[in-house]
């Protein structure tokens, strides 16, 4: 693996589980997730005029593109959904680490990237690791959060591989994801119940939250993005589900308090994680 990839792809994973803990402590979090939705486009629209070449050079990564942004819009309702249904370091795991072992299938059968016997005993540690943060003390078995942590981990994997199929065809990392949050957020403005208030009640008490977990989220995607050019999307997806022990450690930051269970399962589904992508 490229250590440029691995740098990438790590930063990009503390930073996305920091602009997430940011969300969770939004008042209104739906309302909220529009508003950094916004400023991630905004702040990609203003890097695109220093992009060099065709953004799309061909009408496959233009598609593909679209299909992104459909499923990006998606994941931020289910991401505001599942964070309202359950606390930060749950939900997270659950979301990151379904995405990722949805990825991995596809990757191998449709993308051609090798699955090794070892693999398999990564997967299972993974599986373990969900197991054990579906059954943390306190959290019980909540059919609402588990069905919008597991939906938000299916557009995780849909957009992955949208942005993996359109980074093939020669698409441009920073115009693709200003392409995928333009057509993300209509997706989300209309799906979003509270999408009547609009962005009113909380651009006033707070748009220093939304500002700064917008500019981290546009951030984050970006440098996910640069990764995935480089390298396979299962590896790739992979290697950012390592974001979940930091969201389980900002989860401690924001005043969650997680119980050794969850610790265990965050711990084992890096471990997986590592594992999946350790070159062999």
């Amino acid at each position: 693996m490229l250590l440029l990839a691995m740098i990438l792809v790590l930063a990009s994973a503390g930073i996305h589980a920091l602009w997430n803990a940011l969300l969770k402590r939004a008042r209104d979090i739906q309302t909220a997730s529009l508003g950094i939705l916004g400023v991630s486009v905004v702040f990609t629209a203003c890097l695109v005029p220093f992009t060099r070449g065709r953004v799309f050079p061909s009408l496959p990564a233009l598609l593909w593109a679209l299909g992104a942004g459909l499923g990006e819009g998606c994941y931020f309702v289910g991401l505001s959904r599942a964070l309202r249904s359950a606390p930060l370091g749950w939900s997270y795991s659950w979301m990151r680490g379904t995405g990722m072992l949805l990825v991995w299938p596809v990757s191998i059968l449709c993308m051609g990237e090798s699955f090794h016997p070892g693999s398999a005993v990564a997967v299972g540690v993974v599986c373990l690791g969900l197991a054990m943060m579906g059954t943390a003390a306190g959290r019980g078995p909540n059919p609402r959060a588990f069905f919008w942590a597991f939906a938000t981990g299916v557009c995780i994997a849909g957009y992955t591989i949208c942005y993996k199929v359109s980074l093939a065809h020669g698409a441009h990392p920073v115009g693709l994801f200003g392409l995928a949050m333009l057509v993300a957020l209509p997706v989300q403005i209309a799906i979003t119940p509270s999408r009547g208030r609009g962005l009113k009640g909380i651009l006033p008490s707070q748009w220093g939250l939304v500002l700064v977990a917008g500019a981290l989220c546009a951030a984050s995607f970006l440098l996910y993005l640069e990764a995935l050019a480089l390298e396979g999307a299962g590896i790739m997806a992979t290697l950012r589900n390592t974001s979940i022990v930091f969201a389980v450690l900002f989860s401690r930051v924001i005043g969650e308090r997680p119980g050794p269970r969850q610790w265990a399962g965050a711990a084992l589904i890096t471990a997986g994680a590592m594992g999946l992508a350790w070159p062999r």
